[in-house]
């Protein structure tokens, strides 16, 4: 399935990076790869969460995402609309999953060291008990930058996870995620960033490492391609075993 997926997922989104890189012809320049950057985008985004290995748990899925810029204000909104399948012990099921609705800020401290400020609302739109939380889910975050002129660059933030309204059956989500970024950007076209992350609920005090990486480049000015891999590293808080991702992200297509 997940092979299907993949190829289906190239297929769709070629002829929108042909496209794409004939509408600019600009030097190319490495964009959106910080977490501070805010630029008007639309995303496609393959890929599988496996949840369990051995059982043959997983969730595949192809979001879609738009985000607008305002870049006078360093400040957007977005939304986030999932495509996804599960499979499990049964022959799996299909539909949409819970939208996501997003705002982003950042500002300067200095000229290398950057603030920003996110808020995240996760609405059960899932058609599908097995496709979505069944609750809101609202999702505060703040981080902090560091760039240095080598290329370099870290960040650090938390982000709060908290469930309410919606099916009171469902269960709860009160969760603390901590999060860092080490990444470099080239002078040319291309990114690579490593990003752990540490999950701590807040209900049972389970906690949970996990490490992605990203790795990324630029087509013609306009047009970003990205994978990214993950893995469950410690923790009794698992919420996946692995997890791949694949991208393609146009900017400023308006």
């Amino acid at each position: 399935m997940i092979k299907k997926i993949f190829v289906i997922s190239y297929l769709l989104v070629l002829p929108f990076a042909c496209f794409g890189g004939l509408i600019n012809n600009d030097d190319v320049k490495v964009k959106g790869a910080r977490p501070s950057e805010n630029y008007t985008t639309l995303e496609f985004n393959p890929g599988q969460d496996v949840i369990d290995d051995s059982n043959g748990v997983s969730s595949t899925f192809l979001t879609t995402k738009f985000y607008y810029g305002f870049k006078e204000s360093q400040h957007d909104f977005g939304i986030e609309v999932p495509l996804l399948r599960n499979e499990g012990n049964n022959e799996g099921v299909n539909g949409l999953g819970d939208i996501l609705f997003a705002t982003n800020y950042s500002g300067n401290i200095t000229k290398q060291l950057l603030y920003g400020l996110q808020l995240e609302l996760t609405t059960p739109t899932a058609t599908r008990t097995d496709l979505g939380c069944g609750r809101f889910q609202i999702s505060p975050a703040a981080f902090l930058e560091y760039s240095f002129s080598s290329g370099f660059f870290i960040a650090g933030g938390a982000k709060y996870y908290h469930t309410f309204g919606g099916d009171s059956d469902r269960a709860t989500v009160n969760k603390l995620r901590l999060r860092s970024n080490f990444g470099y950007i080239s002078k040319t076209d291309w990114w690579i960033i490593v990003d752990p992350k540490y999950y701590f609920n807040l209900e049972n005090g389970k906690k949970e490492i996990y490490l992605e990486f990203e790795g990324g480049f630029m087509f013609r000015g306009n047009v970003a391609f990205y994978l990214k891999p993950g893995f469950h590293v410690a923790g009794a808080l698992k919420s996946k075993e692995w997890n791949i991702q694949l991208g393609v992200k146009f900017f400023d297509l308006i």
